[in-house]
């Protein structure tokens, strides 16, 4: 029963890794990040340098979305893209970190 148990883990397993290195996932994160960008730039200071690198951040979301739709996507390694997928993560916990630290726009409570 045990050998059973373990080709079933190792099942849920694979499904789990599929999901998460699917290039529509790839895809769904970029948009996501590109929705966090957008709200960054409206509510983050209005800095050159700062519009500059969220613009840099469209365009790349922009490309990588692009790209998910290529078959050259599926071509890329588990591994490259579960890096893919990780600075995706980290970029997206910095616009949020980014989202949260911006100053009310207001000093009136609501």
């Amino acid at each position: 029963m045990s050998w059973f148990k373990d080709k079933i883990e190792a099942w849920k397993a694979q499904r789990k890794l599929a999901k998460q290195i699917n290039p529509q996932n790839f895809k769904q994160m970029a948009q996501d990040i590109r929705d966090l960008a957008v709200l960054a730039s409206q509510l983050g200071p209005r800095d050159r340098d700062i519009q500059k690198l969220i613009r840099n951040v469209l365009v790349e979301m922009e490309r990588l979305s692009d790209l998910a739709d290529r078959p050259e996507f599926r071509k890329l390694s588990t591994g490259k893209r579960l890096l893919l997928r990780q600075g995706l993560l980290e970029s997206r916990e910095q616009l949020l970190d980014s989202i949260e630290s911006a100053p009310s726009p207001t000093e009136t409570l609501q």
